[in-house]
Formats: structure tokens, sequence, C-alpha cells
């Protein structure tokens, strides 16, 4: 074990009184610090949670791969581009990774099996570098949540974006926030582990602050992309069910669109807001951490809770509700809730008269409902496709 103290993992000043204050940088450093033992509890307390979240979500994975049968990647397609996973199991790889590194972390921090300042950087940051990676999966994974409908009604007046924006921008604009953390955040967290090791803490809190800076600059881009993506997707979606609606479909099927639309907002919010406020955060802990606020426990709390506790908290309530939502279902009688149902006859004549006499027979239809449904959006467990052999 190797306990890493110096004047970056442990900082210290005296105040006017002649008393010496020292507070620990949580991110690096638990030990030797008048609020240790309140760290190192949490710590554990987090790696229960981690593992638990990790667990949900690595078993959500598999329930929906190898049991429902639904790969992690939709079909190529002339709309979609070289990226196209599905929302769902974009969100839960989101989770898994992050609980697992975080998990991993604080393990290491706890046991004081870091070699070195560099490693804990390191060790610190591959949390968000791979979580950020990797999470931008998700709204690339609207974009080409809709693909098929326009494809296969090209006279409907439901409109698709995912056909109206170039796959290769989506793909760039994937790729650009992809490839950020890894040569920006990465870097900047080694370099400031080295200085910090060599003992040039005024270096060492530059690139601090430069590295969170960094990861405030991600967050606001991609937070944009994903707002973007998901009010376009939602239009689509208001679009579609003005038209079901209008032509007095099973009310069965709107009820099902709902809830799956539902289903899909809450890990959008979670995401949305979730980086919001770690980016708000962020820009005040860039500016003060090191140098002000680093003193004062009630800040550290603050900072800790933001970075380590709320991330863990959300998954888990979010991969519960899912759980939830899934049994439930389960225990519903299997029947036709999908974007345009196979066994309503009404409503599928109601669909096809408005679609300007596009005719379909029975199987055809069913094989677009089944397209459609984990396509549009799949997450909703209320509107997949069940279709008899």
């Amino acid at each position: 074990m190797v306990r890493l103290l110096n004047n970056f993992t442990r900082v210290c000043k005296t105040t006017e009184e002649g008393e010496e204050i020292c507070s620990c940088d949580y991110r690096v450093n638990l030990y030797d610090c008048p609020h240790s033992e309140f760290y190192v509890l949490m710590g554990k307390i987090l790696i229960a949670l981690c593992t638990l979240a990790t667990i949900m979500s690595g078993a959500f994975l598999f329930y929906l791969i190898k049991i429902k049968k639904q790969p992690f990647f939709l079909n190529n397609s002339r709309g979609r581009g070289w990226l196209r996973p599905r929302p769902l199991h974009s969100y839960h790889l989101i989770v898994f990774t992050y609980m697992f590194f975080e998990g991993l972390h604080l393990i290491l921090l706890i046991n004081e099996s870091y070699p070195n300042i560099i490693a804990a950087e390191i060790g610190n940051v591959m949390i968000n570098v791979c979580t950020g990676a990797i999470s931008i999966l998700y709204p690339i994974s609207i974009v080409y949540s809709t693909p098929n409908i326009r494809n296969d009604y090209e006279q409907s007046n439901i409109r698709n974006f995912s056909n109206e924006l170039n796959p290769r921008m989506v793909d760039a604009i994937g790729i650009i926030l992809f490839l950020q953390p890894i040569i920006s955040w990465l870097p900047l967290a080694s370099l400031t582990g080295h200085y910090a090791e060599l003992n040039d803490i005024e270096m060492a809190n530059t690139l601090f602050m430069a590295h969170y800076l960094a990861y405030v600059f991600w967050e606001i881009m991609y937070i944009m992309v994903l707002a973007y993506f998901w009010f376009r997707l939602m239009s689509v979606i208001k679009n579609h069910l003005m038209v079901l609606e209008q032509h007095d479909s099973n009310k069965k099927q709107v009820r099902g669109i709902k809830r799956g639309t539902k289903n899909l907002t809450i890990p959008v919010m979670a995401i949305f807001f979730g980086l919001l406020l770690q980016s708000i955060i962020y820009v005040i802990m860039s500016f003060t951490y090191r140098n002000k606020s680093i003193y004062y426990f009630v800040y550290n709390v603050s900072y800790y809770w933001m970075e380590f506790v709320s991330f863990p908290l959300l998954g888990i309530g979010i991969e519960s509700a899912l759980i939830y939502n899934t049994f439930m279902n389960l225990r519903k009688p299997t029947h036709s809730t999908g974007l345009f149902s196979s066994s309503s006859t009404h409503s599928k004549s109601n669909i096809v008269n408005s679609l300007n006499s596009n005719v379909m027979d029975d199987h055809t239809a069913s094989k677009f409902s089944v397209i459609a449904s984990p396509t549009v959006i799949h997450c909703s467990e209320t509107i997949e496709i069940q279709i008899s052999k």
C-alpha cells in the first residue's frame, strides 16, 4: 500500500490565529485528514451501490441481447450511418461503464493501491473518459430510431428526421465527441498528476482547472446534441400520434406509444439535467476548489456528492424503474401494440387509407410492425410487437 501524501493530495494552510487547517483532495487521497473516516465510509457504501448498479445494468443488457434477441446495433440501412446503436442498450452500457470504473477507483483509493499520484489521477479520470466516450451512442441512437417508417410509408405525413440528417455528419459528431475525452481529459489528468509528483503545485492546479473546464466544454456540446436530437424525435412521435388519433386507431396502441415515450424520456431527462448540473458545479470547482473551497468541509461534501454519489443513486433509481416496467409488462397479456398493429384490421385500414391507399397484406403489416416498434422507441417494453409464429 502506498499513501499518496504531498502538498497536492493533502492541502494545508495556516490561519491568522496560527492554526493549521488541512484537507484531502478526495479524488486521489482519503487519508491523514480531519474527515478521512467520512470519505472511507462513503466510499465503501458507494462501492456496494456501484456493484449493484453494475449487476443491474449488465443483467438488463444480457436480457435484451440474449433473451429478447435484440442486437446492440440496429440493422444497416441507407438512412443510417456507421454508428447505429439502440437507445435502451446504449443507456444500460453507459450505466454499466460508469458504475464499474467508479467502483474500481474507490476500491483502489480505499486500499491505497495506486502506486503514485499520476495513476490516481488517471484512475479518477477514467470514470468520465470511458463513460463520456460511450455515452455519445445514446443521442445517435435517438437519431436512427425512426428510419423505417419513412422507408415503408413514403407518402405518410410523418416526418422522418433521420433521413433529413446526413448520416456522415451524425457519425462525425459522434466520433468527435467520442475522441475528445480521450485526447483532452486523459492527457490533462496525467499531466496534473505528473506535476503534482514533482511538487509543482501551481502548475498542477492550473492543469486541474484546464481539466475540469474541458469537462464542461464537452458536457455543453453533449447536452446540445442530445436536446436537438431528442426534440426532433419527439416531434416525429407527436405527429404520428396525431395521425393515429385522427383515424380512430386502437386506443391501446396510442396508450402503448405514450407509455413507451415516457419510458424513453426518463433516461434522457436524467442524463440532460445530471450533466447540466454537473457542468455548473465543475465551473465553480475548476476556479475555487484547489485554492479556496477545499478547506471547507461543506463545499467538499457538495463536490463529492456531485462527482461520486449522485450518478450511482440516479443510475440505480432509473434501472429499478425500467426493471419494474419490464416485469409489469411481462405480466400483461401479449398483444400487438406497435405503431402499426397487424392485429387491428380497423386501425390498419384507416392508416393505410390515410397513406394514399398504400396496400399491405397481413404478412407485410406484421413484418413492418416488428421493424417499426423497436426502431421507434426501443426502450419501450409496452410497444414491442410479439407475433406468434
